[in-house]
């Protein structure tokens, strides 16, 4: 559990320069757009490495299975 907080808590300071860097792109267009469209963009790509982080790795479970 801890491997993946650590592993979060990297992806959530990754998502900071990508926001910034669309808010200093965009931020022409209003601050709100750039705001959506960097917060977008972030979702797009992390919702990837999220899953990837919180993939679970079951073992299979042997269930009781009565013999007919």
């Amino acid at each position: 559990m801890l491997k993946k907080y650590v592993l979060y808590l990297i992806r959530w300071q990754l998502s900071t320069p990508i926001l910034a860097a669309c808010y200093a792109g965009l931020s022409v267009y209003g601050t709100l757009f750039a705001t959506i469209i960097g917060n977008l963009v972030g979702g797009l790509l992390f919702f990837w490495v999220d899953k990837w982080i919180f993939r679970t790795k079951r073992k299979p479970v042997l269930q009781n299975v009565p013999e007919t």
